[in-house]
């Protein structure tokens, strides 16, 4: 279908429904009401720019085919695909950059059985009671290493959630340990003195935040987290799920023999988030990270401001793959040379990454891609298209695609006048060509 129908057929009316219809008629635009989106433990940790499980399940629904399949997300965030695969039964792999994602789906892939569940509510059921009155009395809690630390947090705080970390320090379960982990990262900005809302951690000078008292708020995230582990365990008693495996190496760099039948993924937005800093305070409570890795990481997110402009516009080759690209380059490129860069660093690492998944998909795999579009200096960005471009020029063809309405833009909040406010979600499926 020529891209002009698609454009004609996204200014009609937006189509509702609970579940995706496996046959999509292309370029149209869907509103998915979705009955239970954080269904097991989607619902774990607040992540910016999760994209919907429905997206994955209406993927594997149409091309998995009978039997198991072999799903790769190469951008794997918070694990929403990979849960999801496990779930539906086939085997999940991923790569990932951040250190607490891959512990965020190392957990939300591993059922606990109902005796280490037990376990973990009779621990904090004794660490609050014998904390809460005399938690002064505990000497040596655990201190982290985060650059201007009483900026972020109250002493108290400081305290009572470095006797929490400590607490489970001593645990010899590790799953259990893990588990804890992201719940204790997902109690940190609540109780700290950083903005609830935005997701780049910034104090406000303009509204004091009450931060919420550790020994209240953790215990709380704990009992909410295993009541969706509970169902996640159940169920893998009953059912045959998945394994979910981490390969190493990144998006662009996928370290493996292995061939897959479908990948499915979301990449990060151009230059809307800067991972590396919104996941800051969380590395660095659970150890996972140093501020000194933490600021050498940047360069190697796809998507990130932290470039050298003047190295970058050495080669503009990327921009011959694409004439919308190239449109918007040098639309953006006379207001703002650096954000034409980025965009620039942006698609040719999605060139990297195109690459990378064709070679270790099947004959005839197929890559699913959500995406937004962008607004960078007034310029619309329309990523999908872009995307499909340059998907051509590595082998791929395009198979499916169409968009859908988001429904919760607090994980996807407009960058002042430099991101824009993404409206709806676009999906591609490309088809490996052979």
């Amino acid at each position: 279908m020529l891209k002009e129908e698609v454009v004609k057929k996204q200014l009609e009316e937006v189509i509702e429904v609970v579940n995706l219809p496996v046959d999509i008629e292309n370029g149209r635009t869907y509103s998915i009401n979705q009955p239970n989106p954080n269904s097991y433990t989607h619902g774990y940790f607040k992540y910016p720019c999760k994209f919907i499980p429905e997206i994955p399940r209406w993927v594997m629904k149409k091309y998995a085919g009978e039997g198991n399949a072999d799903i790769l997300d190469p951008f794997s965030g918070s694990g929403t695909t990979l849960l999801e695969a496990a779930i539906n039964g086939h085997n999940a792999y991923g790569t990932e950059i951040d250190n607490f994602a891959k512990l965020l789906i190392k957990v939300k892939t591993t059922p606990l059985d109902m005796t280490e569940i037990d376990y973990i509510r009779e621990w904090i059921n004794k660490l609050i009671q014998q904390y809460q009155e005399s938690y002064m009395d505990y000497k040596n809690p655990f201190v982290p290493r985060i650059s201007n630390l009483y900026h972020w947090f109250s002493e108290k705080n400081v305290q009572k959630l470095g006797l929490i970390k400590s607490e489970i320090s001593k645990l010899e379960n590790q799953k259990i340990v893990d588990f804890l982990s992201v719940c204790l990262a997902s109690s940190i900005r609540k109780c700290s003195n950083a903005d609830d809302v935005s997701p780049k951690p910034y104090v406000s000078n303009k509204i004091e935040k009450v931060a919420s008292n550790p020994f209240v708020f953790f215990p709380a995230v704990v009992a909410k987290y295993l009541s969706s582990m509970k169902k996640l365990s159940v169920f893998a008693h009953s059912n045959t799920i998945g394994n979910a495996e981490l390969l190493d190496g990144d998006a662009l760099n996928i370290k493996t023999e292995f061939k897959f039948d479908i990948a499915i993924t979301s990449p990060p937005y151009i230059n809307a988030f800067d991972y590396a800093r919104t996941l800051r305070l969380e590395n660095l409570w659970l150890e996972l990270e140093s501020e000194e890795t933490i600021r050498s990481k940047k360069r190697e997110y796809v998507g990130t401001e932290n470039i050298v402009a003047k190295k970058e516009q050495e080669d503009l080759s990327i921009l011959d793959f694409s004439e919308k690209l190239k449109d918007v380059y040098y639309s953006i490129e006379p207001i703002d040379k650096k954000r034409a860069i980025i965009v620039k660093k942006f698609f040719e690492d999605m060139r990297k990454n195109l690459i990378e998944v064709k070679n270790v998909l099947v004959d005839e795999g197929k890559y699913c891609i959500v995406i937004g579009d962008s607004t960078i200096r007034k310029v619309i960005v329309e990523s999908w298209s872009i995307i499909c471009d340059i998907a051509e020029s590595v082998g791929f063809q395009l198979d499916t695609y169409f968009s859908y309405v988001i429904q919760n833009h607090y994980l996807r909040i407009p960058r002042g006048k430099q991101g824009g406010k993404i409206n709806k979600d676009y999906v591609i499926v490309l088809k490996k060509s052979t």
